[in-house]
């Protein structure tokens, strides 16, 4: 109040002032509001484009992968997410839907008046639920998006999608859609024809085109698309684990189905989850899952990101470390060492009386630093300039080392370090204690040798 009112007057400019600048603020708003709308209405355009490209890639689909991976910039593992996964099918109490209609049907015969109305109304939303699978499963067959109709024809069930979904080799893919076609030329043409020698030819044409695609399908095994008993328990283990990281066997146990459930006891699961790797610290589990083990450099250079470093020490030594705490974080430590097969693992170390005990995963090695960097510089984002510096260093070290200016380099490119690691710290006294300065960092920036190493590298190899 003070801002707009003097001598008990209202003060006219102020006021004046706090309406312009709410006035602007209310523009600026409006004007983000629709930029993110723009931002929204062109995500939307390119999945809608990604869709409508994907439908008609009919190929092997590991080369539909590469090239949505080509195409979008992004690893294997980030283009696979693109290929729709089908969806899983609606269990009610373990029981699917075709299995509780048929079940239903049978109590309704005993049921009569407005009791036997509603069960058929019951029954009647279920078959509509179970169509609208089928539907989405339908969809989720990229390929066959484009011959739905056709498809249809065909009546399917849901085994049959399973069997479709899961072919994924170009030719046989082709295969089937050339005879999708044929099926829907012969109905077209059988459509306009009145009974005789010509509607009995499109008729033949229809059924030997069915008849080839069903024998396709019948050639592949319900086993080959189900998941053995074993393995579906194998599955539940580790997602069950994923979700609730440090569970017991006991409480993974008493977690399970019924029908798994009476078929194990702790100590089973025990055994089994040595089977699949999942990582034990003190009677706790914990297991990578398939996702980080397929991208493990993209995942180490997220957590160095977060909670690792990259360095020099004062001896101009390349360092590269990693830092977590926890049981959680031991177990993923424990994993990633056993994974990368480089580095040495520090386990509690304890930092001050009251503080959790630390786990470090350290490279100390211009080996393995090298090794580590190559496959995490292109994941990493905000210590990427770092990686670079040090995979310079490390190159001065191991082959130029003799050069005049080898001594010069290493001390630049130790300071560049500091200064991408310090810069934004609110305490400047690491970078004061090396009289690091800006305008140096420009010079120094401007210094590298790292085209001219691989200049002369790349001659002695021609040599």
């Amino acid at each position: 109040m003070e801002l707009i009112i003097k001598d008990e007057e209202i003060d006219t400019e102020a006021l004046e002032e706090l309406l312009n600048r709410r006035k602007t603020a209310g523009s600026q708003l409006d004007e983000a509001e629709s930029q993110v709308k723009d931002i929204d209405e062109k995500i939307r355009e390119a999945a809608k484009i990604q869709n409508s490209w994907l439908q008609y890639q009919c190929h092997d689909e590991t080369e539909v992968i590469k090239d949505i991976s080509s195409n979008l910039s992004i690893n294997f593992t980030e283009a696979r997410e693109h290929i729709t996964k089908m969806p899983t099918e609606p269990l009610i109490e373990e029981k699917t839907i075709p299995e509780v209609v048929k079940e239903l049907r049978v109590i309704r015969r005993t049921l009569k008046g407005e009791t036997r109305e509603k069960m058929s109304s019951t029954i009647n939303h279920l078959i509509k639920a179970y169509t609208e699978h089928l539907d989405d499963s339908l969809d989720s067959i990229y390929w066959l998006r484009p011959f739905k109709k056709s498809v249809k024809m065909l009546t399917p069930n849901i085994g049959m999608l399973k069997k479709l979904y899961h072919i994924k080799d170009g030719e046989t893919r082709q295969t089937i859609i050339d005879n999708l076609v044929k099926m829907w030329e012969a109905d077209i043409t059988k459509s306009g024809l009145d009974y005789g020698e010509d509607y009995t030819t499109e008729v033949k044409k229809f059924k030997s085109s069915k008849k080839a695609i069903k024998e396709i399908l019948k050639n592949i095994s319900h086993q080959s698309i189900r998941k053995p008993r074993q393995k579906v328990l194998e599955d539940m283990l580790v997602k069950t684990i994923c979700n609730n990281p440090g569970i017991t066997s006991n409480t993974i146990h008493s977690l399970l189905p019924s029908s798994y459930h009476r078929s194990t006891t702790p100590q089973t699961i025990s055994k089994m989850l040595k089977k699949i790797d999942a990582i034990n610290v003190d009677g706790e589990y914990f297991i990578f899952s398939d996702e980080i083990k397929k991208d493990l450099f993209s995942y180490v250079a997220g957590f160095i990101d977060s909670d690792g470093y990259i360095t020099m020490d004062a001896k101009y030594a390349p360092r590269v470390g990693m830092i977590a705490t926890g049981d959680r974080g031991k177990a993923f430590f424990k994993e990633m060492e056993n994974q990368l097969k480089i580095g040495r693992l520090h386990l509690d170390q304890k930092v001050g009386e009251n503080n959790r005990s630390q786990h470090r995963l350290n490279f100390y090695s211009q080996g393995d630093i090298t090794k580590l960097l190559e496959k995490t510089i292109p994941h990493l984002r905000m210590k990427k300039e770092q990686g670079k510096l040090l995979q310079e260093a490390i190159m001065i070290k191991q082959n130029f080392k003799k050069e005049p200016w080898a001594k010069t380099r290493l001390e630049e490119i130790f300071k560049l370090i500091k200064w991408e690691n310090w810069k934004d710290a609110v305490n400047k006294d690491e970078l004061q204690k090396y009289n690091i300065q800006e305008a140096d960092v420009i010079k120094y920036r401007e210094n590298s040798r790292w085209d001219y190493m691989n200049a002369v590298d790349s001659i002695v190899k021609e040599d």
